[in-house]
């Protein structure tokens, strides 16, 4: 492993890393590679852009790179001391504010690719809940514009059922590295921002369900079903919300007698209800335009609260540094906002004031509002902090439509008072 000396590494702990954790994650995930010749010969600097499942991604595709890669991490990993010194001086790594602009983090990637260093990038910005590729960050494109360098792509399969975001179980299967042909700048030179975000877009899309249909790989756990509420909380029997509960290999919903059990490949049968969808992937999309419908629809009215948790733990900061506790609080959400409860006292997060929605880790969820970070940690290990992220997600969704439409009018209506008159 070569590579350069003078960005925050101490090769002796890379090494150690390498041939420590590396060797057992290859042997617990059954770790292959495919086209691993088309990089091993690329000289630094590139880029390394990847689809995100695995806690573990990260260390998973630098066992199998020939270089380092400074990875761009969420900056949660940072507020740990302990943390930020093992991930800034021993191995490098780049913090990055979820979903937010920063250009802090381009400048420390601008100068790791200036001394020729590899950087590593998940353009997702999180780990997808149902093994879908997410939608990237266009600010992704800009960079890859703006830097001038190689661009090399890995795609992950298998890494959504070795180890599901939702699951605290590891699956034994089989995980692959799939590399493709490097992108060079003379390649991307003369395209615009737009182009080469589709590009990005087209060459990282994947799903891990299709990939499963066609290949069948099992992936055995006696623990299959075992945490599914975090990502699936609409139920489709009865459309009850947060009412489902996992044990084992079966989901099951408290409102109704539906029962979802996951088998050995990771689908789902439904024993005696005509469910038409087999994979998390379909079950979370069909929740999600369900949302979509009832927000178009107006069946939920303002002060409506769709969810509600308590004795969630409620921390304020900013960035990277260390958090302060506020105490234990109530969240709940409505189409006007997150209402926070601090014993007697209610105070509404308006949705139209909050910035950078995102999830932290597993049950972490996190917002800036008016330039102080929000994170409301939830209790127990089956509270699920996605739903809130999703409702938040498909409710933005439907007012930009119904924005655009209004727009639509109004500009509709203008072009025939201008031809009136």
């Amino acid at each position: 492993m070569s590579g350069p000396t003078d960005l925050g590494v101490f090769k002796p702990f890379l090494y150690l890393l390498r041939f420590s954790i590396g060797c057992i994650l290859k042997l617990k995930y059954n770790i292959h590679t495919r086209n691993a010749q088309q990089i091993m010969n690329l000289k630094p600097p590139y880029l390394v852009l990847s689809n995100h499942f695995n806690t573990f991604d990260p260390f998973i595709i630098s066992t199998v790179m020939p270089e380092h890669i400074h990875w761009v991490a969420s900056d949660v990993l940072f507020r740990n001391r302990y943390l930020r010194f093992l991930m800034k001086r021993l191995v490098g790594s780049i913090s990055k504010s979820k979903s937010k602009s920063d250009f802090y983090t381009i400048r420390q990637i601008a100068d790791t690719v200036k001394q020729n260093g590899v950087v590593g990038i998940f353009p997702e910005g999180q780990r997808s809940w149902d093994g879908r590729t997410l939608p990237l960050m266009f600010a992704t494109a800009k960079l890859v514009r703006m830097l001038k360098v190689p661009v090399v792509f890995c795609i992950l399969e298998g890494g959504y059922h070795s180890l599901p975001r939702w699951s605290k179980n590891r699956r034994k299967g089989k995980l692959t590295v799939v590399f493709q042909e490097p992108w060079y700048p003379e390649e991307f030179a003369g395209m615009t921002t737009d182009e080469v975000f589709a590009q990005l877009s087209s060459r990282l899309s994947y799903d891990d369900y299709e990939q499963q249909s066609r290949h069948r790989v099992l992936y055995r756990s006696n623990r299959r079903a075992e945490y599914l509420e975090h990502v699936l909380f609409v139920c489709p029997s009865c459309l009850s919300l947060a009412s489902l509960t996992s044990r084992g290999n079966v989901c099951r919903c408290g409102s109704c007698d539906l029962a979802a059990e996951v088998d050995v490949y990771g689908f789902f049968t439904f024993p005696g209800k005509e469910v038409h969808f087999r994979s998390v992937t379909q079950w979370n999309q069909w929740q999600r335009d369900y949302l979509k419908d009832q927000f178009l629809c107006g069946r939920w009215g303002e002060e409506t609260q769709l969810f509600a948790d308590r004795e969630v733990r409620h921390y304020t900061g900013y960035r990277d540094r260390r958090m302060k506790y506020e105490g234990r609080a109530s969240i709940g959400f409505t189409p006007r906002g997150f209402l926070i409860s601090h014993g007697p006292e209610q105070t509404l997060y308006a949705f139209e004031e909050i910035d950078s929605l995102a999830l932290a880790l597993q049950s972490n969820l996190e917002f800036y509002l008016k330039d102080t970070l929000h994170r409301f940690q939830f209790p127990g290990p089956r509270i699920s902090a996605y739903k809130y992220l999703s409702a938040y997600e498909c409710l933005t969704e439907v007012r930009g439509m119904e924005d655009r439409h209004i727009d639509g009018l109004a500009a509709a209506s203008d072009s025939a008072v201008a031809e009136r008159g």
